[in-house]
């Protein structure tokens, strides 16, 4: 039997300077194309920027609450004001105020309550300027005079006052005392008998003058009673 040996350059090229041939070109392996790189991050930061974000988002919602609060503070501040004003305006005025407002009298005081308690047979002084109860008697506007048993208490002029008059209508202004003390004052040693509902115009003699309207509005036991007063200053 014949063997037959092949020759050992049957994959080689022809010509002097061929070079050694892969004698399997089907298993040559192809070059790896070299890719470029994109960006790159490390896998360790991603949880801290991840934590970054959410810290962010908290403070900006915290800043939203915070302005939030402070535009329903400040409404509700302005909406309190407006309430406030209207209800001021709403107030009731009484009719002495509201004719003072119209013949140019400035309010000195309106609605002061004043209480006067002594004992029986004592003597108590009230300033209408400030207004004060229990005040000194040279600048007092009124004497308290208290009585024992049945007698009433009687109020007369003070060293402080010009001249008054009782009226029966409480609806006056300072206008309207002027006229009363004129047409009918209380003459030198005159009284007034403290019962609830008299009402009295004293003119006092402080610069500014003032213009008062006193009401009495209770009287209790030994010497015990409740006034109010209104004030206008008088222009000279």
């Amino acid at each position: 039997m014949s063997v037959f040996r092949a020759a050992n350059n049957i994959n080689r090229p022809p010509g002097p300077n061929a070079g050694p041939r892969d004698p399997y070109p089907i298993n040559r392996q192809r070059e790896e194309e070299e890719v470029p790189d994109g960006p790159t991050v490390r896998i360790d930061d991603r949880p801290s920027r991840f934590r970054d974000r959410i810290a962010w988002l908290g403070m900006l919602i915290a800043v939203f609450a915070l302005i939030t609060s402070s535009i329903a503070a400040l409404s509700a501040w302005q909406a309190m004001k407006v309430a406030r004003m209207v209800a001021v305006a709403r107030a009731p005025v009484s009719h002495a105020e509201q004719e003072s407002r119209t013949t140019g009298f400035a309010v000195s005081y309106a609605q002061e309550p004043l209480r006067v308690q002594v004992g029986c047979a004592a003597v108590l002084f009230v300033d209408l300027d400030e207004p004060r109860a229990n005040a000194d008697e040279k600048v007092s506007d009124l004497r308290y005079d208290s009585r024992c048993g049945t007698d009433v208490p009687r109020l007369t002029l003070g060293p402080g006052a010009v001249a008054g008059a009782q009226v029966k209508d409480l609806d006056l202004d300072a206008a309207g005392c002027a006229r009363a003390i004129r047409n009918s004052p209380i003459g030198p040693g005159g009284s007034v008998e403290v019962r609830k509902g008299a009402v009295l115009c004293v003119l006092t003699a402080a610069q500014p003058a003032a213009m008062t309207l006193l009401e009495v509005t209770e009287v209790g036991r030994t010497g015990t009673a409740g006034l109010r007063a209104t004030s206008w200053k008088v222009a000279g």
